[in-house]
């Protein structure tokens, strides 16, 4: 009797702290929060409430060989923790994040509110950097070009559209010398290599055009397009610089003109043509550089060296911008740079900048009007809004992405099929328990009223264990929960048919309840057993393939085993330990199944 009695309390114990932790909708104590706004504070997955299933692939690339490098389990690690903290901090949702594999990344965003806002978040490799800026670098050579790879070079006319005047016959000349304008150029044929790559030259040239053109008309005039620089000699020098609207590609020849000023602006094109001829010669070699319209130098500073960032706005504009403030090597360096370009500024008047860019993104590259060695700092950008500046705050205090990361799967789960999911499966769950106790009260009785108890403690219990882990409820996970129920009841009726074998033998009650237990926990265990290795079997593999469904499935399939022999074992038996020393234990049709016969109970002491 007291070992019934203590079995009894613990019982007890475990109910009441269960019942509290799913009967309260939030729980918080100290840094450990569970619960929400989902029905019992559970954490429901996609299927059940909407959202984001996203899927991620590492994709880390050696710069100098462009080979795929292998990604380690410490940088998938670390993605995962930084993108949990992105997510968490925007106030977004609870992220369930989950890596697949070697190099893939699992991201799901149950009831997520900003889908766009949340992919920006995670995607954003957030690598700031901070470089010395010098305005009108000198030429680079270009070392793709190479002078075996041209096999031509002449002075010509150079019409608008890419045709060379001299090539054209008499009609076209007629037709079309009031429309068009030529100018004076050097016509160049590559060889096929020669070609791809002063076409590549072409683009690059022509984008940091456009760049710098779109930055003018955004009131920003800091940084200036790139140049080509050419050379050419023959019999006297000719060198300019130009930018790539004086570039036109010739045809689908391997041929390109460069346009190039004359010595008097007054002279018309054939004038010019012949004037260079002349000082050119017969057999000019020519040269390539870039002239960059500056030069970033690294110094050495990074995101990395930030203490803090935090939104704000312009005392003086009122725009948006990011504060941030630098650890000791980032005070240090950042104030040796301000000193620097301060110092020769005054001695030169040349205004060098600081360039801070995002991602390889520039943002702002600001002019230095004094030295900064406080160690704090502003970033602004002319696209810049609250929201923006807020989550770039955000990324530079969570930290950059050790790898870069790119998103292969996406699917969106609508809010309100998820509520209809819920529903239903709330009422399958409801309805498939009620039927399971009405039968196990009608068909066993007795027994069948102490396994109702014992699945409705069991129910509480699992609900509890999903809650405070957490567990996140999916379609697959209800499944299993229901499956477990079943499972539940199955060990139930096991036990039951043991007790019924054993009275009909002429045991006691309390006889046959002990015995009958004993003798059917092999078959329960074994049974159990080999379910719980499945399940491990099914998560496996789910994990090496990514189905995140099958692995759901197998998590709450295994946590309701276990608590279902918990159930079965240790709750049934003590209740039916305590019912069989109550006088009920003497009608014993009343614990036999309906249909099974008249039992003879041997009465003993």
């Amino acid at each position: 009797m007291r070992r019934n009695a203590r079995a009894l309390i613990t019982i007890a114990l475990i109910i009441t702290i269960c019942a509290g932790i799913v009967g309260f909708q939030k729980i918080s104590i100290g840094a450990f929060n569970r619960g929400g706004d989902t029905p019992l504070g559970l954490s429901l997955g996609l299927d059940l409430q909407g959202g984001s299933h996203l899927v991620y692939e590492a994709n880390l690339v050696d710069p100098t060989t462009g080979e795929k490098q292998e990604i380690s389990k410490d940088q998938m690690q670390s993605l995962s923790h930084t993108i949990d903290r992105r997510i968490n901090s925007s106030g977004l949702g609870e992220p369930i994040i989950q890596i697949l594999g070697e190099d893939r990344l699992l991201v799901q965003l149950p009831g997520i509110r900003d889908p766009g806002r949340a992919k920006a978040l995670i995607g954003e490799t957030a690598r700031l950097e901070f470089r010395h800026r010098t305005l009108n670098a000198p030429p680079q050579p270009i070392e793709s070009i190479k002078p075996e790879n041209i096999k031509s070079i002449k002075i010509d006319e150079l019409r608008e559209d890419g045709k060379i005047f001299s090539e054209l016959d008499e009609k076209d000349k007629d037709d079309q010398t009031q429309e068009l304008t030529s100018f004076p150029a050097v016509i160049v044929e590559f060889d096929e290599t020669g070609s791809d790559n002063f076409e590549t030259l072409f683009l690059n040239l022509s984008l940091s055009l456009e760049k710098a053109a779109t930055e003018a008309a955004a009131g920003n005039f800091g940084s200036p397009a790139d140049q080509i620089h050419i050379t050419i000699d023959g019999d006297e020098e000719l060198r300019f610089s130009t930018l790539a609207n004086s570039i036109r590609k010739i045809g689908d020849t391997p041929r390109f003109g460069i346009a190039f000023p004359s010595d008097d602006t007054g002279m018309d094109g054939n004038i010019a043509v012949e004037d260079a001829k002349k000082k050119l010669g017969n057999n000019p070699e020519i040269e390539f550089a870039i002239k960059k319209g500056f030069f970033d130098e690294d110094i050495g500073l990074s995101g990395d060296d930030l203490k803090s960032a935090y939104a704000g706005q312009h005392q003086a504009s009122g725009v948006p911008i990011v504060n941030i403030e630098f650890d000791d090597r980032g005070t240090r360096i950042f104030g040796e740079l301000t000193t620097d370009i301060f110092a020769k500024q005054e001695e030169t008047g040349v205004r060098d900048q600081i360039a801070i860019l995002l991602d390889g993104q520039e943002l702002i590259s600001p002019v230095v009007n004094s030295p900064i060695t406080a160690g704090t700092a502003v970033i602004q950008g002319g696209d810049f809004t609250m929201t923006r500046v807020k989550d770039l705050a955000l990324l530079l205090e969570s930290g950059r992405l050790p790898v870069p990361i790119e998103l292969i799967q996406e699917r969106d789960v609508d809010a309100i099929l998820g509520a209809d999911s819920l529903r239903k499966s709330v009422a399958a769950g409801f309805i498939g328990l009620g039927l399971v106790l009405i039968f196990m009260t009608l068909y066993y009785r007795v027994p069948g009223v102490v396994a109702s108890v014992a699945l409705i403690i069991y129910a509480v219990i699992v609900l509890a264990i999903f809650k405070i882990i957490p567990v996140t409820l999916t379609l697959s996970g209800v499944a299993a929960a229901i499956l477990s129920i079943g499972m539940a009841v199955d060990a139930n009726i096991l036990i039951f048919e043991r007790m019924k074998d054993e009275l009909r033998a002429g045991r006691t009650m309390l006889s046959a309840i002990n015995i009958g237990f004993n003798r059917a926990w092999p078959a329960i265990r074994d049974g159990n057993v080999s379910t719980l290795i499945t399940c491990a079997i099914l998560y496996w593999f789910s994990d090496q393939l990514g189905a995140t469904i099958v692995q759901g499935f197998a998590v709450t399939l295994v946590i309701g085993v276990a608590i279902s022999m918990f159930s079965a074992i240790v709750v049934s038996r003590t209740l039916m330990r305590v019912v069989a020393l109550s006088p009920l234990s003497r009608k014993i049709n009343l614990f036999t199944p309906t249909g099974a016969g008249n039992i003879t109970n041997r009465e003993s002491v």
